[in-house]
Formats: structure tokens, C-alpha cells, sequence
């Protein structure tokens, strides 16, 4: 299951090029230590995305791996649209690996630059784990 897992993230990943509609973004932030990464996002309806990715990380287990889905919730102001991000979440390394879910809130057009999004929220796998990341989308 971990392995298959694994296979499916990193096939998305190389998939990225190949699909028009999916926007790469580089990633980076504070997850198990410090992290760095890409994500594809691809939408699926109007109010509905696909969001996958992975991570090289400075805490115990050096990779993250996560995809699920992005889901709009309002308009700030009208300039910066929020979002709620729900999925799987799979830290991998350190001769173990943990897989759970994740929640988190995702705000668009921070500091009113396009390309910029921040999230904040929690991963729970085997414990529950803060995540604070920004990231900027890749045109």
C-alpha cells in the first residue's frame, strides 16, 4: 500500500508537463522541520480543485507526499479568495511511514500578488502536525 502510494505521487508528478490544465507551484514552508517542494493543481469544476504534490524535508522523515482536493469557501474583500484543503498526507523515511489525513486553509493572492497563496493547517499522521507553507504558482 505504502509503495503503491508512493508510485501514484511521484506519476503525478511527472505527469505535471504533460497535462494543460495543471499549474505547477513551487512550495515551501514549515511542515515536520523545513520544507521544499512543487505541487500541480488542476481544476475539476468551478469551486472544486485537485491538488498533489511532494517535499524534501529537514524534520525525521525527510519526504511529504500529499494530493486531495481544494475546495473555495469565499472572497476576502474581493481580492483574496480562501479556500479549504482537505487530503491525504504521507511522511515517508526514517524507517517507518505515516500516512493520514490533512486539513488546511488556504488563502490566494496574499499581499495581493497573483501567483502568491499561503496555507495553515494541521496533518495527522501518527501525531498531528502544524503546517504553515507558502508557495508561488509557476505560469
Amino acid at each position: 500500500m505504502k509503495k503503491i502510494f508512493l508510485l501514484m505521487m511521484i506519476s503525478l508528478l511527472l505527469g505535471v508537463g504533460v497535462a494543460n490544465a495543471v499549474q505547477l507551484e513551487l512550495i515551501g514552508g514549515v511542515r515536520d522541520g523545513l520544507a521544499f517542494g512543487v505541487m500541480g493543481e488542476q481544476n475539476i469544476a468551478r469551486n472544486l480543485g485537485l491538488r498533489y504534490g511532494i517535499e524534501a524535508d529537514t524534520g525525521k522523515q525527510p519526504v511529504v507526499a500529499f494530493i486531495g482536493g481544494k475546495f473555495y469557501l469565499t472572497d476576502f474583500r474581493r481580492e483574496m479568495p480562501i479556500s479549504l484543503g482537505a487530503g491525504f498526507v504521507s511522511y515517508l523515511g526514517d524507517k517507518k511511514n505515516d500516512f493520514g489525513l490533512s486539513l488546511s486553509l488556504i488563502i490566494n493572492r496574499a499581499f495581493n500578488v497573483k501567483p502568491l497563496f499561503i496555507e495553515a493547517g494541521v496533518d495527522v499522521a501518527e501525531t498531528g502536525r502544524l503546517q504553515l507553507q507558502i508557495g508561488y504558482k509557476v505560469f
